[in-house]
């Protein structure tokens, strides 16, 4: 009784060993954002739904949804016409490119995270919306790179991808989380 407890204990301590540093390897590079990802990671575990980006824009743009991962299958940057010429210049080399559409329903801070290396322009009608910031972190692959902006409520919102060779992107709108509520003082 007590051998087969000692194997029972070496076996469970051996199967946490092989694998603790699988999960550590998945998580290891993410760990390097300064802001709380932790949403953002959850999103990216999802099964992406594949979706070929549109090469211009108009009501055959596909709209995306919030909190929902996306595979997107871009396009030659030459061959896109963008909704607004991309804030940072593009050379007209192998890059892909391509253009979604999306709406969100409460006005706010919203990271677009994705695993390439594009240039991400968010536009309201014709106007460019300034991102607010943005982090990487070259150890993690899903996201790779996360950038946040200040959104309007309930309007149509173009998001473009430019400036990199990668022929597809996993992409994922997420709510950036507001503060806690602080608690009210309990009633005696």
């Amino acid at each position: 009784m007590r051998t087969a407890l000692l194997l029972w204990c070496l076996l469970g301590a051996a199967s946490a060993a092989c694998t603790a540093p699988a999960f550590a390897d998945e998580t290891e590079g993410c760990s390097h954002f300064t802001w709380d990802v932790s949403h953002e990671l959850a999103v990216m575990k999802q099964t992406p739904r594949p979706i070929t980006a549109a090469t211009q824009p108009g009501s055959g743009t596909p709209l995306l949804l919030v909190d929902t991962l996306y595979e997107l299958k871009l396009a030659p940057q030459g061959t896109v016409t963008y909704s607004t010429k991309p804030a940072k210049p593009t050379l007209d080399d192998s890059a892909r490119g391509g253009l979604v559409r999306f709406r969100v329903e409460q006005p706010g801070l919203y990271r677009i995270s994705i695993t390439s290396g594009h240039w991400i322009d968010v536009i309201e009608g014709e106007q460019l919306i300034k991102s607010k910031d943005f982090q990487g972190s070259r150890g993690c692959a899903r996201p790779h790179k996360i950038v946040e902006f200040d959104l309007p409520a309930h309007r149509d919102l173009v998001l473009q991808l430019s400036g990199s060779t990668d022929p597809s992107v996993t992409l994922a709108i997420t709510p950036v989380a507001g503060p806690a509520p602080v608690a009210a003082p309990a009633a005696h």
